[in-house]
């Protein structure tokens, strides 16, 4: 594997360019199709990991998969409206072999249609999806934000099985905290603990925003270049919306240090704004299901909107309490009491 051009360290990790690394990760594989259909870039497994007998730059789409997985892709194309749009397919026949199926995500980058296959897990799918309701239930019944917090830890938990599942908060300066978490026994708790905002470097925040899911099955899997490594002008190709694309070498490392082997994170937006994440690890290499990831994003998805609605009624109620406060504060002023002859019941937050 080449070295990249750049040179990032501690120092620096705030400008490395996470989004065009490049490569992705080994369990998928990748196709970026051109506007006339013919192959523009490709993972350099895409033959062996598709079934393929030949895939290579100026092949025809139509020349690589079957009338029926075409069909699909069209329909899921005419779905992507905006650009950070992703369209999801699954149990899609790609190679010889009908047997063979796989799940694929479409989303466009640079005028180039980005289509990333897995294998499909037939057995867990309907599991999966049917999994999602249930996690869901209740949720909106719970009142406290650390009640809510701990809820969605634990359902996120059973859902994924990881060793830890935490929720992350950004505070306004930029730092985070672990406000809740759902761990194994015999793992470490990280609940309570404070990082400066450098602990997640800002064009990852805004990635975050852009792509609510990022998973790293693997710390040592060997990243797996695309080919040709550059657009036709020279410029590096934009994995920004990848569910594969590879990883920092420098989060690599993080994640290394704690002996943590898999990761997964999931945006928890608020108002258009990041507010939070799942951050989910597991002590050896965890490949989930395109199936299952996409359950865990659609109820971090539900959870957001959860967690939206009861910010927005704690704030209500602290503002209905600040003018309780002020109605009882200008009676006392008219009728003469002492203020330090008021009732102080009503100095205390709801």
């Amino acid at each position: 594997m080449s070295e990249p051009a750049y040179q990032v360290d501690l120092t620096s990790c705030d400008r490395e360019p996470i989004h065009q690394l490049g490569h992705i990760q080994s369990f998928g594989a990748m196709l970026l199709v051109s506007s006339d259909n013919l192959i523009a870039h490709y993972s350099a497994n895409a033959a062996e990991f598709l079934g393929l007998s030949e895939v290579g730059q100026g092949v025809r789409l139509d020349d690589l998969l079957p009338p029926d997985t075409l069909q699909a892709l069209q329909i899921a194309t005419r779905g992507l409206s905006d650009p950070d749009d992703t369209e999801r397919l699954f149990g899609l026949a790609v190679g010889d072999d009908p047997a063979t199926r796989f799940d694929c995500s479409v989303h466009r980058s640079a005028g180039q249609l980005v289509l990333e296959f897995e294998r499909h897990d037939a057995a867990g799918f309907g599991n999966h999806i049917a999994s999602i309701r249930p996690m869901m239930s209740g949720l909106d019944s719970i009142e406290g934000i650390d009640d809510l917090c701990h809820a969605a830890a634990q359902r996120l938990k059973s859902l994924l099985e990881f060793d830890r599942v935490m929720v992350y908060r950004f505070h306004s300066d930029g730092s985070g905290e672990v406000i809740a978490e759902a761990r194994e026994r015999e793992v470490d708790s990280y609940s309570g603990l404070r990082y400066p905002k450098s602990d997640i470097p800002q064009q990852a925040r805004a990635l975050y925003l852009r792509n609510r899911l990022r998973i790293i099955a693997n710390v040592n899997d060997t990243p797996v270049p695309v080919e040709p490594g550059k657009q036709f002008g020279g410029e590096p190709i934009d994995l920004s919306l990848s569910t594969l694309r590879s990883v920092s070498p420098i989060h690599i490392e993080y994640l290394r240090n704690m002996g943590v082997r898999a990761s997964l994170s999931i945006s928890i937006i608020i108002g258009g704004k990041l507010w939070g994440l799942f951050a989910c690890h597991h002590y050896g290499p965890k490949l989930l299901p395109y199936s299952q990831r996409t359950a865990a994003e659609l109820f971090s998805e539900f959870f957001s909107l959860t967690l939206d609605r009861t910010l927005a009624r704690q704030t209500a109620e602290r503002r209905e309490h600040g003018r309780a406060m002020h109605t009882q504060l200008m009676r006392d002023v008219a009728a003469g009491t002492p203020l330090s002859a008021s009732p102080t019941p009503w100095l205390a937050p709801p």
